[in-house]
């Protein structure tokens, strides 16, 4: 069963800046505190396959550091 769900992944990554309220408005990677580099690691490591969307504002850039 677990095999099969990490063949299957989908998932949205962005960096994010956050207000008292919730979500303000989505970040480029490298100016966000998201741990990127560990979360591809681990999806190295888990040998994850699917599909991750990159909801950057800058959408190319941030895709290719991916």
């Amino acid at each position: 069963m677990m095999a099969a769900l990490l063949l299957t992944l989908h998932c949205h990554i962005s960096g994010i800046a956050y207000t008292e309220k919730g979500e303000k408005n989505h970040m480029v990677l490298r100016e966000s505190d998201f741990n990127y580099a560990d979360l591809m690691a681990a999806f190295r490591g888990f040998g994850l396959m699917g599909l991750v969307i990159c909801e950057s504002p800058k959408l190319e850039e941030d895709a290719m550091l991916l």
